[in-house]
């Protein structure tokens, strides 16, 4: 049995690979009630957690996703890998402000420290209808511009997966300094694990007008059919992504729920 106090901090910050001890989630559809928005979404039963996606009928660059997660006193932090892995693959965390939500994108380089920031082509922008914070809870709602690149995270080819593994972790304990994007993040102690992202079950026509909330100019996909990736190719996640089973600790919330 691995004991996770010597492993180190970034390993243990979002989850780890190499243990197998409980098969993915798989996410199942959902329509938030406060945008309209549906999602491919996973719910974990156990922490609370949910992350939604949604994208174009012919996937390009862009995508919509939701976190929402309960916040204890108004603290805590959660977070999505955009692959199955921590180090390498985009991360996107987010943690209430008062009535407001903060989000930043990290990029773990290491297994030893809390991820910094990073910055790139790619961009969030919030839903306003979908995000909010009151105290016990918060719900971000946003729009991933230029998201969509196998060097981040999952590529166009992989929007035809009916599991594209990704990751999510929470914690109920404060970030360093709210007001800060870039603040050191705590151990995530209420829990992490991956899921199986049916992404081609993500698709919707009404993308256009739901990225639309946001306020933005966003990419409303191709106007021909996607091309499958193929392992190893341009297409394709430069991460694992698969359909491995994958990690837990002594938070098994494998479930997922609507």
């Amino acid at each position: 049995m691995i004991a996770l106090s010597f492993l180190p901090y970034l390993r243990v910050l979002f989850f780890l690979p190499s243990l197998t001890l409980a098969a993915s989630a798989t996410t199942s559809t959902f329509t938030d009630t406060d945008t309209g928005i549906t999602f491919q979404r996973f719910f974990g039963a156990k922490t609370q957690f949910g992350f939604g996606i949604a994208l174009p009928e012919n996937p390009t660059t862009d995508f919509i996703g939701q976190m929402d997660f309960p916040t204890p006193a108004n603290a805590g932090w959660g977070g999505i890998s955009l692959a199955d892995e921590m180090v390498g693959p985009l991360l996107l965390v987010a943690w209430p402000t008062g009535n407001n939500v903060t989000s930043s994108f990290r990029l773990a380089k290491n297994e030893d420290d809390s991820p910094p920031v990073t910055t790139g082509s790619f961009a969030v922008s919030p839903i306003p209808q979908g995000t909010s914070a009151n105290g016990t809870h918060m719900k971000f709602t946003f729009l991933c511009q230029n998201c969509i690149d196998g060097k981040l995270g999952f590529a166009a080819g992989d929007t035809n997966s009916a599991g594209f593994e990704m990751g999510w972790a929470l914690a109920s304990k404060a970030v360093k300094n709210a007001a800060d994007p870039a603040t050191t993040l705590p151990f995530h102690n209420s829990g992490f694990e991956t899921f199986q992202a049916q992404l081609n079950l993500a698709r919707s026509a009404s993308f256009g007008e739901w990225a639309a909330m946001a306020g933005v100019a966003a990419s409303n996909g191709s106007t021909t059919p996607v091309a499958a990736a193929a392992p190893g190719s341009a297409s394709a996640s430069s991460f694992g992504g698969g359909d491995d089973d994958d990690d837990d600790d002594d938070d098994d919330d494998s479930d997922d729920d609507d």
